[in-house]
This record gives structure tokens, sequence and C-alpha cells, in this order.
């Protein structure tokens, strides 16, 4: 939450509390089979290439085929496990890539991240800390796109108070980190 200081300090701690549970679900906690060695080692494998065939990755592993099949569906089906295809953005014609911080009026928040899910251009979007609420990434085909876009759109969504963007001028890494052993 971004607050002024003035407001700040007139706050109490009933009204903290009460911005918290306008601005996050309660959930329960579901406790997750906790992940062994192989689970480890097949996501290791998959996140080298997400096409290897489960018959190669057993063989590496020592175990037979539908032991992987089994354990890749499980995680796929507790969602532990995501596979997608990832590009060269510049490559298919997006050329003005951009993260948007977006600060958002307390109770608003989720239906502002449901708004800009519905974007075409968002290719990533989770609520953060700091100075904003949530971070977006646009895939926008020129400037002139990303402009309208938050100017036309993002700006007027009800419960944005502020936005900054940041351009990606150029990815150096997009995996997510590897995996302990």
């Amino acid at each position: 939450m971004v607050f002024c200081y003035n407001r700040v300090s007139s706050l109490t701690r009933c009204d903290i509390r009460d911005i918290f549970r306008e601005n996050f679900e309660y959930r329960e906690i579901v406790l997750k089979p906790q992940l062994d060695q192989l689970d480890i080692a097949i996501i290791q494998a998959l996140q080298e290439d997400a096409r290897k065939p489960y018959t190669d990755i057993a063989k590496a592993l020592g175990v037979a085929e539908s032991t992987v099949r089994n354990r890749v569906s499980r995680l796929l089906a507790d969602d532990t496990l995501r596979l997608r295809a990832t590009f060269d953005y510049l490559k298919l014609g997006f050329e003005a890539p951009a993260f948007v911080y977006l600060t958002v009026q307390p109770g608003h928040i989720d239906a502002v991240a449901s708004e800009l899910m519905a974007l075409p251009e968002a290719s990533y979007l989770v609520a953060i800390t700091g100075e904003a609420d949530l971070m977006v990434e646009l895939m926008c085909r020129s400037h002139s796109h990303l402009m309208a876009l938050l100017t036309e759109r993002i700006c007027k969504i009800p419960g944005v108070t502020h936005t900054a963007t940041t351009m990606i001028l150029r990815t150096y890494k997009e995996l997510l980190p590897s995996l302990p052993s």
C-alpha cells in the first residue's frame, strides 16, 4: 500500500487491519506434499527442455517412464509445475514491451487485477509490495500502442490512482532460477 505521509500518522491499528482485509483475500492454507529428490530432478530436466521425452528423463534418472509420466501429471494437477513456451518478443513484432506499476485504491486490487488480466497485451501480472500495488508486464507493438493502452484503457480502470511505466530495453535472463538439488 502507498499512503500519503500525513494520512499514515493518523491511521490506527484497526484502520491498517481493515485496509489489509479489503486488499488481500483470506485463504485457507493448504499444505502441499513435499517434493522429493525425484520430483526435483524431473522438474530440472523439464526446465532444460520442456519437450524432452519422458522416456529420456526416465532413462537418465534410472526409473520407469510411467513413474516420470505419473509424477509430471501430479505436479501439473496440483499446480506445482506449469509448462509454457517462451518467445523472442522482438522477433514477433513487440517493439514496446514495458512494466507498468499501478497504485490502487484500497479495496480495488482484485477488481483492477481482473481488468488487467483481460488485456491481451498483459503477459504477467502480480501483486507487489513497495511503492505500487500491482505490476503488469505489457507486450505492445509500438510506442503509440503502449501510449493508447495506458491512457485509454489502464488509467481509466476504476480504482487506479497512479501508474509508472518502465520500458524493457533488453532481456538478459528469462528463466526461473534452478531448483536446489
